[in-house]
């Protein structure tokens, strides 16, 4: 464990702090005083995180979320009248889908896990496919469902035989993302350019991603194309952008890689009047690392403190979920904070159902019957047009700095949201162009 994921956990008395904050017995029916305990059996959680490597700003609640469900499970969790002890094991894969199949493998075969979780979608190239082999429920999230569903040859009508995900889709992004930039004072001329991994593939679409729908509704699109995870050089993609006088910049890259081609883009004179990109504007560790530059950086939201929805579990509002992680860890809160939290909720749900937590056919069961509300909102398996996928809401939000004294430096407010794909989610700010106040 980093010095980091310590920072982030819980110690017994920031769990009860935090747990006062909404009452700590809210929890619904985990466990109950008169329920027989199970002797021998221990219902073993896999968990799959990225701790270290470029995507672990994605974990960055992991050991928090950990520590906050080690806690409501302390007395266990009753399932069909007996109540089970519970032990998550938690494994990092260092952001690489390779190392999320070496850690899936051991936690199938060694450590015989009755349902495995992820909150990194990639780990289900390799891990999912161990999951499917050796008849094991998966849970992932935070991905787009599209990759989910074609990085190992299936279809949204077959799915997969053990492996689901909760998520939102990447159409549904790009179809938002053009909706915003319509309501825009703009030429209509967008420069992207995309990460060289399967989400930026997906964004990337020439047939449903962002320049499908840009093309589609009638904006000019200049290709930067796609870009080797290890670029650090976008000079001949920000030369493209700026000769073509494009108003728009956006596309798919992780934090790292923006922070680079930002930097390079500003030195180049290239000034847009809108920055959209899918990736690096999830975490407010990442505006804050762009200064001033995140002022007005904008893109997709799928969970904020300010979404309607509750805990399953603990009866929680999403505002109540943000306030308990800043309490406990003096950080903002973050967007994978919502989706770990739901994650467990999914998986909890599904070992319930079963009756038995050996009974792995039960478990799988739970999951293609749920229809549950969460803390990111419904979770519909049962109802899901795609196989194996229950589509979430998403919505266009947009950074905008604090005034001084705050105790954060950037707020994120919501700035356009689609009635057809996030039906529940209304903005509450307005759109800024670059430089507006």
């Amino acid at each position: 464990m980093t010095d980091d994921t310590q920072k982030r956990g819980l110690s017994r008395r920031q769990l009860i702090q935090s747990s006062a904050l909404v009452g700590g017995s809210a929890a619904l029916n985990l466990f109950a005083p008169n329920i027989v305990r199970a002797a021998e059996t221990t219902i073993k959680i896999g968990y799959i995180t990225s701790l270290s490597g470029p995507r672990a700003t994605f974990s960055e609640p992991a050991q928090y979320t950990v520590d906050t469900m080690k806690a409501l499970l302390r007395d266990g969790l009753e399932i069909g009248g007996t109540k089970y002890p519970v032990e998550i094991l938690m494994r990092d894969q260092q952001s690489s889908p390779t190392r999320a199949g070496e850690v899936g493998r051991d936690l199938i075969l060694q450590d015989q896990v009755d349902i495995l979780l992820a909150d990194d979608g990639d780990s289900h190239f390799a891990a999912g496919e161990i999951a499917d082999q050796k008849g094991v429920p998966f849970v992932s999230t935070i991905n787009q469902w599209e990759p989910f569903i074609e990085a190992r040859n299936s279809t949204p009508e077959k799915g997969y035989p053990w492996s689901f995900m909760f998520t939102f889709g990447a159409t549904d992004i790009a179809k938002t993302y053009v909706g915003l930039w319509e309501t825009l004072p703009t030429n209509k001329k967008v420069g992207v350019l995309f990460l060289d991994i399967p989400p930026g593939h997906a964004f990337g679409d020439q047939q449903r991603g962002i320049p499908f729908f840009l093309k589609q509704k009638g904006f000019d699109v200049v290709d930067g194309g796609f870009v080797r995870f290890d670029s650090d050089d976008f000079s001949s993609q920000i030369a493209m952008f700026k000769e073509a006088k494009c108003d728009i910049i956006a596309g798919f890259l992780l934090d790292p890689h923006f922070q680079t081609f930002w930097g390079q883009s500003l030195q180049a004179g290239l000034s847009p009047k809108a920055v959209t990109f899918a990736g690096p504007f999830l975490f407010p560790t990442s505006l804050a690392a762009l200064g001033d530059m995140g002022d007005g950086m904008s893109g997709e939201v799928w969970w904020t403190p300010d979404v309607p929805f509750k805990s399953s579990l603990t009866g929680q509002t999403a505002r109540e979920v943000a306030t308990a992680w800043e309490t406990a860890t003096g950080a903002q809160w973050t967007q994978p904070l919502g989706y770990m939290h739901a994650l467990y909720e999914v998986g909890l749900a599904a070992l319930k159902h079963a009756k038995d937590p050996r009974d792995k056919e039960g478990i799988r069961e739970g999951i293609r019957q749920m229809a549950l509300d969460t803390v990111v909102g419904p979770v519909n398996f049962r109802d899901s047009k795609i196989k194996s996928v229950a589509v979430t809401e998403v919505a266009m939000g947009q950074w905008s700095k604090t005034p001084e004294g705050s105790k954060f430096p950037y707020e994120l407010g919501i700035v356009y949201a689609d009635p057809q794909i996030a039906p529940n989610l209304k903005p509450n700010a307005k759109m800024r162009l670059l430089g507006q106040s």
